[in-house]
């Protein structure tokens, strides 16, 4: 499934910088937490998970996680 993956502000569950768009049957949940090793090692945790349906039956899905 397609996944992007964005950074929230920690005062209002918001859409921020894109931190990775991946294809992915993994299920992320609230709660998870996710490393990043690209440039030195950064940890988020997921607050949100938003799946979307098209008419198309095209499923993908935006996640909001906070920077640790």
């Amino acid at each position: 499934m397609k996944t992007e993956i964005y950074e929230s502000d920690p005062f209002t569950p918001k859409k921020g910088r894109l931190l990775a768009s991946l294809s992915t049957e993994y299920r992320i949940e609230k709660g998870d937490e996710l490393f990043f090793d690209d440039e030195g090692r950064m940890k988020v945790r997921v607050i949100s998970v938003q799946v979307h349906v098209l008419k198309s039956g095209e499923v993908y899905r935006d996640v909001l996680a906070l920077k640790l």
